[in-house]
C-alpha cells in the first residue's frame, strides 16, 4: 500500500508555515494506543535507531513528493482534468504565495505531462515543451521550493519513520514527551560509550563521513521534532567532537523533496483526459445520423485559458475530431 492511500490528510497552509494534520484509518484508536503504551515499550535506542532509510532510500522523502503529488492534483485550476481518483482527499486549505505557488506548480507539472503523452491528435504540440522544462527547473532550484520541501518532510517523518520490529514511530514520542527524550538523545551522544561505538565504525572502514553526515543530520531532524531549541546546541556539540567527522548542518540547506515531480504519477489521467470522447451540445448518441466527436475537450480548454495564461500555449490545436457512425455506437444487448 502506497503511502498516500494510507493518510487521510488536512492541509492547512498560512502565511509563512504549512500545518497539515496526518491521520491514519484507524487514527482514535492508534492515538490511544499510544497514550496507553508503556515507558518500558519507547526506549533510547529505538529512538536513535529510527531512520528514514530504508534499502538505500528516504522514504519520507517520498510519501513527502506523494503527498505534494495529490495535493496538486485537487488545485482548482487542474481538478477538473483528474476522474480516476484512488481516494478522497480532505482539504482545509489557505493558500498564501509566499510560502509557495501551488496552482502554478500544478499547471506545470500537468503540462509537462501532456508533452510526454504521445497521441495521434499531436495534443502534446499545444505545450512548448522547452519553455516548461525552463520554468520547471527554475522552480525546483529556488529557495521556496526548499522551505516548501522541508515543511512536507518534516509532516510526513513522524508518521512514515518506525522502528521496523515494533512499529513504534516518532510520532509516538513526539506524543509520550518530545522534551524530555530530545534530552536523553542529547545525554545518549554526550556519553563515552556513543562516541566509542562511532569510532569504531569509523575506524572499521565501512562506515563514511557520509553516512556519518547523514545520521547526524537525522538526530537533528528528531530533535526539531521533539524540541526545537536542543538543534543548535547538538549542532555545537558535534562540532566540538574533534574525533570525529565534520558535519554539515542540512536543516536550512537540503532540497528535501529533490527534483522535478515524477510526470508518470498522473500520466494515465492525462491519457484518459486526452481520450476522453465529447458531443456537440444538444447532439444525442441515440441519432441515426453520423456525429462529430471530439477527443480531449478538457484538454484543449486548460491550455487555451491556464497555459495559455503562462504563455506555454503554442498557439497550436490537436487534430481531434472524430466521426462516429451509428452501427458504431450500436450494441446488441
Amino acid at each position: 500500500m502506497s503511502v498516500c492511500e494510507s493518510l487521510t490528510i488536512a492541509v492547512d497552509i498560512t502565511a509563512r508555515h504549512i500545518m497539515c494534520k496526518i491521520n491514519s484509518k484507524d487514527d482514535a484508536s492508534s492515538k490511544n494506543n499510544n497514550r496507553k503504551m508503556s515507558s518500558k515499550s519507547l526506549n533510547i535506542d529505538t529512538l536513535m535507531e529510527l531512520s528514514p532509510y530504508v534499502d538505500g532510500t528516504d522514504i519520507a522523502t517520498e510519501a513527502a513528493r506523494s503527498l505534494l503529488v495529490e495535493f496538486l492534483k485537487s488545485r482548482k485550476s487542474v481538478q477538473d482534468l483528474f476522474h480516476t481518483k484512488t481516494r478522497s482527499l480532505k482539504q482545509e486549505v489557505k493558500i498564501d504565495a509566499y510560502l509557495f505557488d501551488f496552482d502554478y506548480l500544478a499547471r506545470l507539472y500537468v503540462c509537462q505531462t501532456i508533452t510526454q503523452v504521445s497521441d495521434p491528435c499531436k495534443f502534446y504540440t499545444m505545450v512548448d515543451k522547452k519553455k516548461v522544462e525552463e520554468k520547471i527547473h527554475e522552480l525546483c532550484d529556488g529557495l521556496r521550493w526548499k522551505k516548501m520541501g522541508f515543511a512536507l518532510y518534516t509532516l510526513v517523518f513522524p508518521d512514515i519513520v518506525k522502528d521496523s520490529k515494533t512499529s513504534i514511530s516518532l510520532r509516538t514520542f513526539m506524543e509520550d514527551n518530545g522534551e524530555l527524550w530530545a534530552s536523553r538523545i542529547f545525554s545518549e551522544v554526550k556519553s563515552e560509550q556513543w562516541l566509542n561505538r562511532m569510532l569504531r565504525r569509523i575506524i572499521k572502514g565501512n562506515y563514511t563521513e557520509s553516512d556519518y553526515n547523514r545520521d547526524m543530520n537525522v538526530i537533528l531532524l528528531k530533535l526539531h521534532l521533539l524540541d526545537p531549541k536542543t538543534v543548535m546546541p547538538m549542532y555545537e556539540l558535534l562540532m566540538r567532537l574533534k574525533a570525529l567527522p565534520g558535519l554539515n548542518l542540512e536543516l536550512a540547506t537540503r532540497n528535501y523533496l529533490g527534483g522535478p515531480l515524477d510526470c508518470s504519477l498522473i500520466l494515465p489521467d492525462i491519457e484518459a483526459a486526452i481520450h476522453k470522447e465529447s458531443l456537440p451540445v444538444n447532439v444525442s448518441r441515440l441519432s441515426l445520423n453520423e456525429l462529430d466527436l471530439y477527443l480531449g475537450v478538457e484538454i484543449i480548454e486548460f491550455v487555451t485559458n491556464e497555459v495559455k495564461e503562462l504563455g506555454l500555449w503554442t498557439g497550436k490545436t490537436p487534430q481531434n475530431k472524430r466521426v462516429s457512425k451509428f452501427k458504431d455506437r450500436c450494441t446488441i444487448m
